[in-house]
């Protein structure tokens, strides 16, 4: 289990960093904690850590002089920066003292995952990353337990709804509805699943078969048009899904239907 020395000043959000380690992203201990530099060199002289997790601005010491003097003291300790600013000269500060990640402020589960995985690796002596372990493990454990988390994350599941609902007839990726509610589109793709039981991809074309089943049933309208007007540029493609989701194809649901 990777322990960590975590150096934040807010309590509040010092402690919001410990559960999502402990408990969301798992795998990993918080050994020791600080409220800024001068605390978190006190604590090692007597304590042991793997890595340092620092925030940047602090009281009495920040974490560029922090990693500056642990850089000294202890050149392969891995040091991840979590800040709220991304000024270019904090961030080369940090690349000058060999910084293993620098993230930003919210914090996104889906990096930190990363990067904690990353570092496991490495201290196991294996420095390959292995991309969508963390990704499995967040589909049981990265969903918050916590109420007020859960509703947020319901929202956002509703709004994806409602983006998908007005807009089928457009070009509707993963990255675009990731860009719409600002999650990482990993993220936003494990969140749907858990959270609907279908993948996203699976539930656009659920839309779009049961926008076009209306169209057919309802108007007169060619079977390329409706295709456009459903997001299929390409009219086969768009006759082969249907006939594979439906269980005919548009010209026999139509016949059928009427």
């Amino acid at each position: 289990m990777l322990q960590i020395l975590l150096v934040e000043d807010e309590i509040n959000l010092r402690s919001r960093f410990r559960k999502l380690l402990e408990d969301v992203i798992g795998g990993c201990k918080v050994v020791g904690e600080a409220s800024n530099g001068l605390e978190a060199l006190e604590w090692l002289k007597t304590n042991v850590t793997e890595i340092v997790i620092t925030d940047i601005r602090m009281k009495d010491m920040n974490g560029i002089e922090l990693m500056k003097r642990l850089k000294e003291q202890s050149p392969s300790m891995p040091m991840v920066i979590i800040s709220g600013y991304s000024d270019f000269a904090y961030v080369r500060e940090a690349l000058r003292y060999e910084v293993t990640d620098y993230l930003l402020k919210p914090l996104d589960r889906v990096e930190l995952a990363h990067v904690i995985q990353k570092l496991t690796n490495k201290l196991k002596g294996n420095n390959t990353i292995h991309m969508e372990q963390p990704l499995q493990t967040l589909s049981t454990n990265t969903m918050s337990s916590d109420p007020v988390d859960v509703v947020k994350e319901r929202q956002i599941i509703r709004k994806i709804k409602e983006i998908i609902t007005l807009r089928l007839e457009q070009d509707i990726s993963l990255q675009y509805l990731a860009d719409q509610v600002h999650l990482n589109h990993r993220y936003l793709s494990v969140l749907f699943k858990t959270e609907t039981g279908i993948n996203l991809s699976d539930y656009v074309t659920k839309c779009r078969m049961e926008k076009a089943k209306g169209l057919l049933k309802h108007t007169q309208l060619k079977i390329q048009d409706i295709s456009r007007l459903v997001g299929y540029p390409n009219n086969k493609y768009f006759m082969s899904v249907f006939k594979q989701v439906v269980g005919f194809t548009p010209t026999e649901y139509r016949d059928h239907d009427h």
